[in-house]
């Protein structure tokens, strides 16, 4: 296969679709992925909040399909249960829908292949660990009960909608940071993988943990179906994916400060710096949080979609800068098998046929020639990417 010289990065790289270095689009279709395709799925624009891509961009696009029907499957499932005035049902699976398909998640792409699941699920049983004491200490401090759903106005907002989502965000970080020292996890993509996992087990345990007084009602609890239906929705996406995407990028913040090289750490502006990072995701599960006891669920819900989407902006913004710096300092190898498209493409971060950026997808390793196999190199180090 030629070399030809990408305009982009002006690196000489084989001849194809996409520039198996930085992603840039080699067939004069005027493309450009910086500032539009996202790395880990460059069917998509990096500027749309797309779910599924930016909290699982590590499964190949076939993949993808498969988790956004088991999404709305559940999300479906979860509904129909409140509207079954099963309330408190529907809370519990509520809560697990988005972690179990992280762990699924986690399982499937076998991100760090050659480090046991212990790294992962270290930061899973952190957040779940922590997310159970906050809820029991939500319930001392708090009134939870058969109410849950109603809209009425908190008198303990401060307490409930301040003070106690500001020590969660704290917890939710002070696992991943335990990992931080180590040199072996030395990207971005580690520091969002562990926020997100920290997040996701955090906010499930939390929810299940103040769900538990719900059960004295017995399983159907007086209430009205809507206000239950809304508020379920709300524990199966919008809190898991807000404390996923918000912490996951506050985290990504310390890795690109600590681990990353130094003349990429100004390269996300003032998102990229830890304390900016950590006020950002605390000023979105705050406001995410205050919502509840001030707002009708209605707009509770309305509200949460909004930050929701911010907060995936930032994360997938994240994930983009730490593909394409992956990307500069890995050698050009021989040729594999894309995970994605199956086409043959030179052993780099992107795909010189579909874009995908090989570095997003499963670290199982690729066929190479003759048989052999050739998995994606990190770029910096051993850890994997989310």
């Amino acid at each position: 296969m030629a070399d030809v010289t990408c305009p982009n990065c002006e690196h000489q790289v084989p001849e194809g679709t996409w520039c198996v270095r930085c992603g840039y689009p080699l067939d004069g279709a005027g493309r450009r992925r910086p500032g539009g395709g996202f790395a880990a799925a460059p069917h998509q624009r990096a500027g749309l909040p797309r779910l599924v891509s930016t909290l699982f961009p590590a499964l190949p696009r076939a993949d993808m399909d498969a988790f956004r029907i088991a999404l709305v499957i559940g999300v479906a499932g979860v509904l129909a249960l409140a509207a079954a005035r099963l309330f408190p049902v529907a809370v519990l699976a509520a809560a697990l829908l988005v972690p179990l398909l992280v762990v699924v998640y986690l399982y499937d792409v076998d991100v760090y292949e050659d480090q046991p699941f212990r790294v992962v699920a270290f930061t899973l049983a952190w957040g779940a660990v922590a997310g159970v004491a906050m809820g029991l200490l939500a319930q001392e401090v708090t009134t939870v009960g058969p109410d849950l759903a109603l809209d009425s106005h908190d008198p303990d907002v401060l307490l409930r909608g301040v003070l106690l989502p500001l020590a969660g965000v704290a917890l939710m970080l002070a696992g991943p940071l335990v990992l931080l020292p180590y040199r072996r996890f030395n990207d971005i993509l580690d520091g969002a993988t562990f926020g997100a996992a920290s997040g996701v087990a955090f906010t499930a345990a939390q929810a299940v943990t103040l769900a538990a007084p719900l059960l004295e009602g017995g399983l159907r609890p007086d209430g009205e179906v809507l206000p239950w239906m809304a508020r379920t929705f709300t524990l199966a996406v919008g809190g898991p994916v807000l404390a996923m995407a918000a912490i996951g990028a506050a985290a990504a913040a310390f890795w690109l400060r600590y681990r990353g090289p130094a003349a990429d750490r100004r390269s996300l502006g003032p998102l990229g710096h830890p304390v900016v990072a950590v006020g950002l995701a605390a000023g979105l599960i705050v406001l995410g949080a205050v919502g509840q006891p001030l707002l009708p669920v209605g707009w509770w819900v309305v509200e949460l979609t909004v930050l929701d989407a911010l907060a995936l902006l930032w994360l997938r913004r994240t994930l983009h800068l730490g593909l394409l710096q992956e990307a500069s300092e890995i050698a050009i190898g021989p040729e594999i098998e894309c995970p994605n498209c199956g086409a043959r493409t030179a052993r780099h971060s992107f795909c010189s046929n579909c874009g995908v950026a090989l570095a997003a997808l499963p670290k199982r390793p690729p066929v190479g020639e003759e048989g052999e196999s050739g998995g994606t190199p990190p770029a910096s180090g051993e850890g994997g990417s989310e």
